[in-house]
C-alpha cells in the first residue's frame, strides 16, 4: 500500500541513523511533497481561450439525398461517443514488499518496489513502458546474499542488527493526453552512517508510450539551455543561499544538461523541474535541490504540445505558482501561502480576480490541479490546520468555490487520474491507523468513495484475552482466547474484516460500536479487554 504523506518536515541525522532504510525512504519522500510547503511570502501575490467555431451554410445543403443526411448525423454522434471516452489514462500504483529473516528469525533485509499500471483498457503501449520501468519487486537482490555472509560480523560491529533495506518508488507529476510524467523516489541502507536517497524522472508519450528525452520537448535546444543555466543560478541563490557548493556555479554549468549523472528533470503543472541529487550541488545535510522552469518564462523553447492548454489533465503544483496556463485560464490561477510570524500559513486559492482564504495552516503538502474533460477545474490539496484533512476547490473561469472538505484524509499516490484519485484516512481501528481507497472526484467537485471497505496494509497481529464474537460465513461464531488475528479492512463505521493467522485466508468481521470518548467497544466490552495489546494508545 501506499503510504506517502509524512506529517513531518523533516528527519534528524540521528533518526536516520536508527530507522536505516525506513528513514531513508520518509526523508526522501518527505522532501519531495513538503516542498510544497511554505517557500515563498504573500509578496508572490502582486501581480480558455475558446476555439472559435465558425458555420458555414452549404448552398448545396437542400439537395443532399437523405440517405447521406443520415450517414452525417451517424459520423457526428461516432465523434461525440469517442470525446466521452477518457484520453487521459488512469495511473495505479502497487508498493510490494519482500522481507527477508535469519534463522532466529531477525529481519535482515527489506525491499519494497513500486508496480506501476494503466488501469483498465487502452493506452497498451504505455502501460507496457511503466509495467517495465516499474514492474515491483526485483527477482534477485544482490545485498541479501551479502548480509546472509556477514551477519555474524554486522550484528556484532552494531552491537545490534540495522535495519538494511531498499524502497524503489515513483509519483505521478503530470498526466494528460500528451505525457505521463512521473519522478522517481529512491532510497537504500546498505550500512555506515547514513543510508543515500535520490531521485529519477521520466516522461512519456502518452500514445506512443517512447520515453521521452528533454530534447523532445524543445524546439530550440541552445537557447533553452543558456536561458535555463542563468534562470537555475538566479532561484539556487535566492532559495538556497549558504547551503551550497563554494563552486556549485560551475557544476550547474557543466552537469545540469550533461555530463555521466545530469541532473534529474520531469513535467508537472507549472514547468520543467530539474532536480539536483545528493552531492551534486550541495553537501548531503543539505538534502536536494530543485527549480522549476516555468512553461510561460520558457514558452519560446518548449514545444506547443507540451504547454498548450489541455482539455483534461491531472498534475502536481507548487504553492505560490500559477498554474493557469495548462488548464486555459486567462487570469493567474494558484495556491497561495503566506508566512506570518507565528509560524502559521493563511492559504488562499486564486483564481483570476477571484479568491477565497482556506484559512490558518501549518503547511499544505501535496496539491493537484484535476481538469475534466467538461472544461471544469479543480484544486485538490491536503493540509494541517487544526485537523489534517483534503480540500477540493473548484477554480474554472475566473471562479472560486469550495467543494469539499475530507477530515483525515491525505493523498496517497496509489491511484491519479482525472475521474479518480488515491487517498489514505485516519481509521483507528483496532490498530488499523490508515486505511486506503479511491475516490471518485465528481463532476461537482465531491469526493465520493469508490468501495465501502478501506483496505489496510499492517502486519500487526492482535492477540485474544478472550474469546471474542465475530461473523464468518455469514455465521456468528466465536474465536477462542489465544488466537491472533489480523485486520486487513473496516468501514470506518462499525465494520472491522479480519484474516486468522493460524488459518492463511480464512476470514471474519467484527462489529463495533464507539462510545462518548471515542473508545471502541465490541459487544459492549472495551476493545482492550479482547486483545493483548492494541496498537495505539487512547
Amino acid at each position: 500500500m501506499k503510504k506517502l504523506i509524512a506529517k513531518s518536515i523533516a528527519l534528524a541525522v540521528s533518526g536516520m541513523l536508527l530507522g536505516g532504510c525506513a528513514g531513508q525512504r520518509e526523508q526522501s519522500i518527505q522532501e519531495l511533497q513538503t516542498e510544497n510547503a511554505v517557500s515563498q511570502s504573500a509578496s508572490l501575490e502582486q501581480g480558455t481561450s475558446e476555439n472559435a467555431v465558425s458555420e458555414k451554410e452549404d448552398s448545396e445543403s437542400e439537395s443532399m439525398k437523405k440517405e447521406d443526411i443520415e450517414n452525417t448525423v451517424l459520423q457526428i454522434e461516432d465523434i461525440e461517443n469517442e470525446v466521452t471516452e477518457s484520453i487521459v489514462p488512469t495511473i495505479v500504483i502497487t508498493e510490494e514488499n519482500k522481507k527477508w529473516y535469519t534463522e532466529d528469525g531477525e529481519q535482515l533485509y527489506y525491499a519494497s518496489a513500486d508496480r506501476v499500471e494503466v488501469s483498465g483498457d487502452g493506452f497498451e503501449a504505455l502501460n507496457a513502458v511503466l509495467s517495465e520501468q516499474w514492474g515491483g519487486l526485483r527477482d534477485n537482490y544482490d545485498m541479501v546474499e551479502f548480509l546472509c555472509e556477514k551477519y555474524e560480523s554486522l550484528r556484532e560491529r552494531y552491537g545490534s542488527f540495522v535495519n538494511f533495506g531498499i524502497n524503489e518508488g515513483a509519483v505521478v507529476c503530470r498526466l494528460d493526453d500528451c505525457v505521463a510524467s512521473f519522478c522517481g523516489v529512491y532510497d537504500e541502507y546498505g550500512g555506515g552512517s547514513h543510508g543515500y536517497y535520490g531521485y529519477n524522472g521520466a516522461t512519456f508519450d502518452v500514445q506512443s508510450g517512447k520515453k521521452l528525452q528533454l530534447e523532445d520537448l524543445l524546439n530550440d535546444a541552445e537557447g533553452f539551455y543558456d536561458k535555463a543555466i542563468s534562470y537555475i543560478l538566479e532561484k539556487l541563490e535566492e532559495n538556497y543561499e549558504n547551503m551550497l557548493y563554494s563552486d556549485y556555479e560551475e557544476a550547474v554549468e557543466t552537469k545540469t544538461f550533461g555530463g555521466e549523472t545530469p541532473a534529474c528533470w520531469y513535467l508537472d503543472g507549472t514547468g520543467i523541474v530539474i532536480r539536483y541529487n545528493l552531492y551534486s550541488i550541495a553537501t548531503y545535510a543539505s538534502g536536494t535541490q530543485k527549480v522549476t522552469l516555468p512553461y510561460d518564462e520558457f514558452a519560446e523553447y518548449i514545444k506547443e504540445d507540451y504547454r498548450k492548454p489541455c482539455s483534461s489533465l491531472v498534475a502536481s503544483v507548487g504553492v505560490n505558482e500559477d498554474f493557469s496556463g495548462l488548464i486555459g485560464e486567462t487570469g493567474r490561477v494558484m495556491l497561495i501561502s503566506s508566512v506570518p510570524s507565528n509560524g502559521h500559513s493563511e492559504v488562499t486559492v486564486v483564481s483570476g480576480d477571484a479568491r477565497e482564504t482556506v484559512g490558518k495552516v501549518t503547511f499544505v503538502t501535496e496539491s493537484y490541479v484535476i481538469k475534466h474533460e467538461d472544461g471544469r477545474s479543480f484544486l485538490v490539496f491536503y493540509g494541517q490546520s487544526d485537523h489534517w484533512a483534503t480540500y477540493v476547490y473548484e477554480i474554472t473561469g475566473g471562479n472560486v468555490r469550495k467543494c469539499d472538505e475530507l477530515d483525515g484524509a491525505e493523498w496517497n499516490g496509489a491511484c491519479t487520474g482525472t475521474n479518480r484519485i488515491g487517498l489514505s484516512m485516519n481509521l483507528d481501528v483496532l490498530g488499523t491507523y490508515t486505511g486506503e481507497m479511491v475516490y471518485q472526484l465528481t463532476d461537482d467537485g465531491k469526493l465520493i468513495q469508490t468501495e465501502e471497505i478501506f483496505a489496510v496494509d499492517t502486519s500487526q497481529k492482535l492477540t485474544l484475552r478472550k474469546d471474542l464474537p465475530v461473523t464468518i460465513d455469514g455465521e456468528e461464531t466465536t474465536i477462542p482466547a489465544g488466537s491472533e488475528i489480523q485486520i486487513t479492512g473496516t468501514d470506518n463505521a462499525g465494520k472491522a474484516c479480519f484474516q486468522m493467522d493460524a488459518d492463511i485466508g480464512k476470514t471474519g468481521l467484527i462489529q463495533y460500536v464507539r462510545d462518548a470518548q471515542g473508545k471502541i467497544l465490541i459487544d459492549g466490552v472495551s476493545e482492550t479487554e479482547y486483545f493483548e495489546k492494541v496498537p495505539y494508545s487512547r
